[in-house]
């Protein structure tokens, strides 16, 4: 039996199909942040989980192919401010976010122009009225319901893009390095192919459990977000990595080898 961590948003669903119909599988929901420690607690053999805990201590493999990633605008990561960029002196991030959390604070201080910000973490559904921040962080499905009012609004993904001319990736299949490759990357490739090819219909059944329209999210699904790890996205997250390591956010610069190397 694999044990396999997943997050509980939409864009993870394309990289999931049939997962939960295989007796060989037990798939386990939760939060990025929470993910991560079971992933390296032995609770979990694989998990979809935040990119940036390549380049955290104890280190983690990867698989090759599936990942959630973006090249532009990605619509779920959001950043909703009440001043200018460079104004921001307190910074509110997801308290479920990971790679989000310190994609934000990279580009705030690399791109932005905001240097002396303090961070806390706040509740991703609370009202952006109830935060006392200058910048909220919202990511996933949280994101994608929540209504600006009179907040500015920067998509996380687009400034990135911009700012680096590369995709970012999110999230992909970690593992130890003690877990064996197959027949692990064998069904995540086929739930890879059956979720791809069912993305309408997810789509369409977010939609119309959330109030949200059909078309926004089929588009979210196959124009915002990538599903492939890529040349490009490897160098996205190569690049995320060495910025994150010099502003002192994670434990090593350097992307460690996939599953299979």
């Amino acid at each position: 039996m694999l044990r396999l961590g997943t997050v509980p948003y939409l864009n993870a669903a394309p990289l999931l199909g049939g997962l939960d119909a295989r007796s060989d599988v037990q798939l386990v929901q939760a939060v990025p942040s929470a993910l991560a420690p079971m992933l390296r607690a032995g609770q979990l053999d694989a998990a979809l989980v935040s990119a940036v805990e390549l380049f955290r201590d104890p280190p983690l493999s990867w698989i090759p192919g599936p990942a959630i990633t973006s090249s532009g605008k990605v619509e779920s990561i959001l950043l909703f401010l009440s001043t200018p960029p460079e104004r921001v002196k307190t910074l509110a991030l997801d308290r479920s976010s990971l790679s989000a959390a310190v994609m934000t604070q990279v580009c705030l201080r690399s791109f932005l122009g905001a240097h002396d910000f303090s961070v806390m973490t706040s509740d991703p559904e609370l009202p952006l009225d109830a935060i006392d921040a200058d910048a909220v962080l919202r990511i996933g499905d949280p994101a994608l319901r929540t209504a600006a009012g009179t907040r500015d609004v920067l998509d996380m993904g687009e400034v990135w893009t911009q700012a680096t001319g590369q995709p970012f990736v999110y999230a992909l299949w970690l593992t130890r390095p003690d877990v064996p490759d197959e027949p692990l990357t064998h069904i995540l490739a086929e739930a890879k192919r059956r979720g791809l090819a069912d993305r309408p219909n997810l789509a369409a059944r977010f939609a119309s459990s959330e109030g949200m329209s059909e078309e926004r999210c089929r588009r979210y699904l196959t124009d915002s977000i990538g599903f492939d790890l890529g040349s490009e996205e490897l160098r996205g997250l190569a690049q995320f990595g060495a910025l994150a390591h010099a502003a002192g956010l994670v434990d090593r610069a350097q992307l460690p080898r996939p599953i299979r190397a």
